[in-house]
């Protein structure tokens, strides 16, 4: 008797929805690429009890006739996918058909859809049993889904806390919405709203509208284009860094996406400007030739091909990198902007996600966890400035004038160096100096580890001088290395290591760069080894930095040492002479500017 069976479509579709729809956000994930994909204008989204009991998209899109809607619920149909060479140059969101097969499966659907020509049509499928008849509806499709994961209840206990999944939900929404500004959104949850965009394509106005205008201020817009790609969005000022990688947001031809190689040239661009355990605040949207991506590699298209991926980080690296050393944005002191009152936060209806465990998508489960207490109190702000009623003011003259205030903010934003007059000392570590607008703070420590580095960090460019090793130093490597590494040897001989095979798995060095004689030599060989045999070539910046930064701290001034007058002032002038005097070379910030509005305000002489 045989053993294999072909599986019936409802079960094939119940499988099909354990990797496409995980949790409520996936549900409004797919139906929201859907409403994007006909073309709507505008797309408002409800969220009741976190998903759980109900999910409504509703958009002006091109709708369906009666024969399409019907066909629309069958595993595999699509009409943006007609044959195998459409699978090669893939521009719409969805293509797979399998969205909506499989959220019926797992939950009651409601569809009312209409082209604007003719009748509506309404479809009501329960327990795989689609009910078809006519209704009144306006051009565009409306998806009710209800009771989501009813009748696979393994699936139902494993969502999380209601906070968790509204967290996710808003995330998604939050990122379809700033991949598509021209295109509005309204997001509801239990029919309060959460944030709301005017869909006019401007980016930063969707950037205020979701994360507060203040963050939008402190944005810097990128923008480079060649013949293969083209690369726009906003990256932040250093100040405006996060303690995980959420913030971090690539766009890959108006989807959102997570792109490894991507995040990393961020955070190697950003590495002189903000602490190592901080990230930084980037919003960048690519646009490349879709034949160049390959989208069909994950279940829910999280993550893609990129086929010059490499072109494409080398230009997002220093593109970010030459915007922050040509800029310089100083720390602003933001004891006065950021308060929030507790209490007036526990009070405010508004607030869905003060007390939710942020979970990322880009993140596995581990750091997410580490990340949930710390990220509450900068979702609980996000969430309160875009919740604010705008239906008792002129919504043009609130838009336009946040949009004069936030362009205004990025245009002055070229580095003048500050004419800083140098006080005292505040615990014979931090420099006090008279500004035009304010005080300025500088550490003395790190100001001058900043000097160090950049004077260590020319010196040592200038050529690569090398150390012969008294006694040679042997390692074991992998068997596998030893044979990739045979070809590249050459490679690791033109920065002054002079290695050899020393026995089957076992090479000797017998010189070493000057500048690594203090480190750890052993490591340092392994990661270039490492790269030598991963990448074909060499990051040596990369790999000196940890060395130079060290040398440079170790000669530089410490705390609690008292400096005259003139030697503050040769700290000043000589900081100001660095290509980057706005940090130390481990992130942390060398100068910090209270305005003369903190000052005033703090003496209550501002009148707010």
């Amino acid at each position: 008797m045989a053993k294999i069976k072909v599986m019936d479509s409802h079960l094939a579709n119940m499988i099909a929805a354990g990797e496409v729809i995980e949790r409520p956000s996936s549900v409004v994930k797919e139906l929201v690429e859907n409403s994007i994909d006909a073309n709507s204008k505008h797309i408002e989204v409800y969220v009741y009890e976190a998903g759980r009991k109900r999910i409504i998209v509703k958009d002006d899109g091109h709708g369906m006739e009666k024969e399409d809607a019907m066909i629309a619920f069958k595993r595999h149909a699509s009409s943006k996918l007609l044959n195998d060479r459409d699978l090669f140059r893939i521009k719409t969101m969805g293509f797979r058909g399998e969205a909506l097969p499989s959220i019926s499966s797992v939950s009651k659907v409601i569809m009312e859809t209409s082209t604007g020509e003719s009748v509506g049509t309404k479809i009501t499928i329960e327990e795989d049993e689609m009910k078809v008849e006519e209704c009144s509806m306006r051009k565009g499709t409306q998806f009710t889904v209800e009771e989501l994961f009813y009748n696979t209840p393994v699936r139902l206990k494993f969502l999380k806390m209601d906070t968790t999944e509204n967290a996710n939900t808003l995330e998604v929404m939050q990122r379809l919405a700033l991949s598509r500004p021209d295109i509005s959104f309204d997001f509801y949850i239990d029919n309060r709203l959460v944030f709301k965009t005017t869909g006019r394509g401007d980016l930063l106005e969707v950037i205020a509208r979701i994360y507060s205008n203040d963050t939008a201020k402190k944005m810097m817009s990128v923008n480079y284009e060649n013949y293969e790609f083209k690369v726009t969005g906003y990256i932040g000022k250093p100040e405006l860094n996060k303690s995980n990688r959420y913030f971090m947001i690539t766009i890959l031809n108006d989807r959102s996406v997570y792109l490894p190689k991507v995040q990393k040239a961020i955070m190697e661009a950003y590495s002189d400007f903000i602490f190592n355990s901080r990230y930084p605040f980037v919003i960048l949207k690519i646009d490349v030739e879709h034949s160049l991506v390959d989208v069909n590699v994950h279940p829910s298209k999280r993550e893609v091909r990129l086929s010059n991926e490499e072109r494409i980080t080398d230009c997002i690296y220093n593109l970010i990198r030459d915007q922050l050393l040509e800029k310089k944005p100083l720390t602003e002191s933001n004891i006065f902007r950021n308060e929030i009152k507790k209490e007036e936060v526990l009070k405010d209806e508004n607030v869905y996600i003060k007390e939710q465990e942020k979970i990322s998508l880009l993140l596995d489960e581990d750091e997410e966890k580490e990340v949930a207490e710390v990220i509450r109190p900068t979702l609980t702000k996000q969430v309160v400035t875009p919740s604010v009623d705008l239906s008792s003011f002129d919504e043009e003259v609130v838009v336009n004038k946040v949009k004069e205030e936030i362009k205004v903010e990025v245009k002055e934003n070229k580095f003048k160096a500050p004419l800083l007059i140098p006080l005292c000392q505040i615990h014979e570590t931090y420099i006090v100096c008279q500004g035009e607008d304010g005080f300025y703070l500088i550490d003395q420590h790190a100001a001058q580890e900043r000097v160090n580095y950049e004077k260590l960090t020319k010196e040592l460019n200038s050529e690569i001088k090398v150390c012969d090793l008294l006694v040679p130093l042997v390692m074991n490597i992998n068997p596998t290395e030893m044979l990739r590494l045979k070809d590249k040897i050459h490679l690791l001989n033109q920065i002054g290591i002079s290695i050899e095979p020393f026995g089957l798995n076992t090479i000797k060095i017998d010189s070493i760069p000057l500048f690594v004689k203090e480190s750890n030599e052993e490591v340092y060989i392994e990661e270039l080894i490492t790269q030598v045999i991963s990448k074909d070539k060499i990051d040596l910046d990369s790999l000196r930095k940890h060395v130079i930064s060290t040398f440079a701290c170790k000669a530089s001034i410490k705390a609690n040492h008292k400096l005259s007058l003139k030697e503050m002032e040769d700290v000043i002038k000589s900081l100001f002479a660095c290509d980057n005097p706005t940090c130390c070379p481990h992130g942390r910030p060398t100068i910090v500017h209270f305005s003369k509005y903190d000052i005033e305000k703090m003496f209550k002489r501002s009148g707010i």
